[in-house]
């Protein structure tokens, strides 16, 4: 059975949309970002071997943002994703540079952090967690970051609005992906520690989804419709 914690949260992040601050220091706008289309509809995508031969067409001027809920063909060569059909994406992912600083949105604390160091997964990872209205916890998952990030962490340590988490890794060290940012929102971390699974199967994607709501209510970028 799905709870109304995750409603009641989607609730207390709209009515609080305006408050949080942008997670690379500056607004995501229609000038500067652009959504990348990575799911199985997009047929420019089926004609490149890997995402990255695709990612390499895109107009550099840009940041490229990964839609939340996608389902993807691109984790399938992964032993990670592929022992339980995981495909549908449950965060957003932004491509930076590597170095590239990422700031708390709000008022948080260290959950947990952990190098996720098996082939295609999160790497180097930070969860904040954060209070809104009527004492409504919930958590923000930055994955992909650099080793460094880690560094002199401790669990409870306060991360005040747009004070910096950390920021991107490179492929060496974040999962062996292209440098980008894997956001998410989580409504109750279940007992995990510094991990969450970013990528659900169609049979749990109802649930998940409701778990992990559209990080565009944190994000608030202007060109993409908001999806719970």
């Amino acid at each position: 059975m799905i709870g109304d914690v995750p409603t009641r949260l989607v609730s207390a992040l709209i009515h609080n949309q305006n408050k949080f601050s942008p997670i690379l220091g500056f607004p995501l706008t229609s000038s500067n970002a652009r959504q990348l289309d990575l799911s199985i509809h997009n047929k420019e995508l089926q004609k490149f071997a890997n995402v990255e031969d695709y990612a390499n067409t895109l107009d550099k001027n840009f940041i490229w943002l990964g839609g939340y809920g996608e389902e993807r063909n691109i984790y399938a060569h992964a032993l990670l994703f592929s022992q339980d059909d995981r495909n549908i994406h449950l965060g957003v992912d932004i491509a930076l540079k590597p170095n590239t600083p990422i700031y708390a949105p709000l008022n948080g604390r260290i959950h947990s952090f952990k190098n996720n160091d098996k082939p295609y997964d999160f790497g180097p990872t930070i969860i904040l967690e954060h209070e809104l209205d009527d004492n409504i916890h919930f958590y923000t998952l930055y994955g992909h970051l650099s080793l460094n990030c880690l560094k002199n962490l401790t669990i409870g340590q306060l991360i005040e609005q747009g004070q910096p988490v950390g920021d991107i890794g490179d492929k060496t060290e974040n999962g062996g992906w292209d440098p980008h940012l894997h956001f998410q929102i989580i409504s109750d971390m279940e007992n995990r520690q510094g991990d969450y699974p970013g990528v659900t199967s169609k049979q749990d994607a109802l649930i998940m989804l409701h778990k992990c709501p559209d990080p565009q209510f944190i994000l608030n970028f202007p060109d993409k419709p908001i999806i719970y």
